[in-house]
């Protein structure tokens, strides 16, 4: 087995913000409600004739003040004239400093403790999450007693210390507990919506696909805050397998290494093509494996035998594993681990499967863009290669036989040499002529859009100009209703029969004839030329033509609308070419879907 590996560090500068997350907009919320918590608990006091506790003239300075603050603090926010990197650790803190100043002067009456409280833990809830506001609520819970403990003894009876003071904090931490856990659910659904957002923005044409899914990933290993994640991807056209292999260490160093392997370095012997894996005990005796088949949406516990082929078996804790599928068909897995003592969810297990399908459909749907693309683009080479054929190459090769003439005259009979140049010279310029306008053609934009009737009103006018044909168009009172496409392919094939008509036939007189029927569209172009020239027993005794005699650009296009071509030449009484294309459907569009008939 062949390997190639490749690796590189790269520091990273940890996760960005997701678009849902959008800082200015927090803090201008909280900012906001701080404005409202401040006047409320101004109000409070004043209407409450118990309030404040002690030392009237200072409580009031102190509550007016954290108006004053919190009205500032939220014309700078808004204004947007704050650097926002730290504003939340600051303003926390700035927030504890200010609640344990005011609650001395507050315990008489209606005490506004619930208020200032909650507003603190519900801000850092918002911001951080479940684990920074138990945190700050453990402080909180702290000071408030702290601040009455060291109140009563400094200042004196006014303010005293009672039982009320130490069960506070602990209706604080229940309090914190339910709120802390309801803003990290609400901040990991804006994440993965966030998550979400961002994928389409890796899904672009030119862009190396190794960087985007190496980009990817890192940005995965830190919403699931593991340690390690693999991506296995199959290659359709070579059967070879991709390995990217993502580690994380500590101070956000990240290590990507690629492996290209000619067998899955990763089987899954024990799991369904369609299932997703969730392992917290990967140990090879214990290890079972919860399996979630993405299709059917059954779940079972299997044990991981044989052992899972882990790059670290020794350091890996748990993971979870979604299958890479495009249209059914398994191209692969990624895989995220944990290394330190942290169980996955089925919440993580399902992210990460909606994770990956949308990754994949992206990626699928660059590839077929890609592809698409190439397909135009040789299709639009054939079509050139179709042009060149009946154009140019024919001018040339009629130069070349003139040329051999010249040769054969300049021994044979010099005095037909200057009339043989003469035509010669008028053969190149007719072909100079032809090429220079085929060269104007190809700078316009093409006309797609225009009507069948009127191209080949234009094609008829044209070939009376440039080539003396005089070209009748017969055709049915309505226009029939053909795609853009197949308009386009139709003026090309009897721009292309007139041309044979002229070059190979001496044609000058031509009529093409359009004639609708519900089931087909019938095209045919006849002339009065001398026919096409074949004394190779390729004509019929009805004279139509084999079709593998027939004009190769012609026949190109004519199956390419997935219709029939039939032509029919008699020596001295002209051609005649009949193209037929059918329906989509009764009552359906002319070439509206040509693989039904291809």
């Amino acid at each position: 087995m062949r390997s190639v590996s490749r690796s590189f560090a790269l520091i990273s500068r940890g996760p960005q913000p997701a678009p849902l997350e959008a800082f200015s907009r927090t803090e201008k919320i909280i900012a906001f409600c701080r404005v409202l918590l401040a006047s409320a608990t101004l109000a409070v006091v004043i209407v409450d004739p118990k309030q404040p506790s002690f030392r009237a003239d200072l409580a009031y300075v102190v509550l007016n003040g954290y108006v004053a603050y919190s009205i500032v603090l939220f014309l700078l926010v808004r204004a947007e004239l704050l650097r926002q990197e730290r504003l939340g650790w600051y303003s926390c803190a700035i927030d504890v400093a200010w609640i344990s100043l005011i609650s001395p002067f507050t315990e008489g009456g209606t005490s506004p403790f619930f208020l200032l409280h909650v507003f603190v833990i519900s801000s850092v809830s918002v911001r951080w999450g479940f684990r920074a506001t138990m945190l700050v609520t453990i402080v909180l819970a702290l000071l408030y007693p702290s601040v009455f403990f060291v109140a009563s003894h400094t200042i004196g009876s006014d303010v005293g210390f009672r039982r009320v003071h130490l069960f506070r904090p602990a209706y604080l931490l229940t309090l914190a507990y339910l709120i802390g856990y309801l803003g990290e659910h609400e901040r990991r659904s804006k994440r993965k919506l966030g998550f979400m957002l961002e994928l389409p923005a890796a899904f672009r044409r030119g862009r190396p696909p190794g960087s985007a899914l190496a980009r990817l990933m890192r940005r995965a290993l830190d919403y699931f805050q593991a340690e390690r994640g693999l991506l296995v991807l199959r290659d359709p056209e070579s059967g070879r397998f991709f390995t990217w292999d993502v580690v994380r260490r500590r101070g956000k160093r990240v290590r990507i290494a690629l492996r290209i392997t000619d067998t899955d370095p990763f089987p899954l012997p024990f799991a369904a093509e369609t299932e997703g894996l969730l392992a917290n005990d990967v140990r090879p005796a214990t290890g079972t494996a919860l399996c979630y088949d993405v299709l059917s949406g059954a779940i079972k516990r299997k044990a991981l035998i044989p052992p899972l082929a882990l790059p670290d078996p020794r350091a890996a804790q748990a993971l979870i594993i979604a299958p890479v599928l495009i249209q059914r068909e398994l191209r692969g897995h990624a895989i995220v681990i944990r290394e330190a003592r942290r169980k996955f969810t089925r919440d993580d297990l399902e992210f990460l499967l909606l994770l990956v399908a949308q990754a994949a459909a992206g990626f699928e749907n660059v590839r077929l863009q890609e592809k698409t693309e190439e397909y135009a683009v040789a299709e639009e080479r054939g079509r050139i290669a179709r042009d060149l054929h009946d154009g140019f190459i024919q001018s040339l090769a009629g130069i070349d036989l003139r040329v051999e003439a010249c040769k054969l005259l300049m021994r044979r009979d010099p005095t037909r040499v200057p009339r043989e140049l003469e035509e010669l010279h008028q053969a190149v310029d007719s072909g100079y002529r032809e090429v220079r306008h085929y060269l104007s053609v190809l700078r316009e934009p093409r006309r797609h859009e225009e009507r069948l009737w009127a191209a080949l009103d234009r094609v008829a006018a044209e070939f009376q100009s440039r080539q003396g044909l005089r070209v009748r168009v017969q055709r049915p009172g309505s226009e029939p209703d053909l795609t853009p496409a197949t308009a386009h392919d139709l003026t090309q094939i009897a721009r292309e029969a007139l041309v044979n008509a002229v070059r190979h036939g001496r044609a000058s007189q031509a009529v093409v004839t359009i004639t609708c029927r519900p089931t087909h569209l019938l095209l045919v172009v006849r002339d009065n030329g001398t026919g096409f020239t074949n004394g190779h027993g390729r004509v019929d005794g009805n004279g139509f033509l084999v079709p593998a005699a027939a004009p190769w650009s012609i026949r190109e296009r004519t199956a390419a609308l997935g219709g029939a071509l039939r032509v029919r030449s008699r020596p001295g009484r002209g051609a005649e070419i009949m193209v037929t294309i059918p329906a989509a459907g009764p009552g359906g569009r002319y070439g509206s879907d040509r693989r039904m008939y291809a």
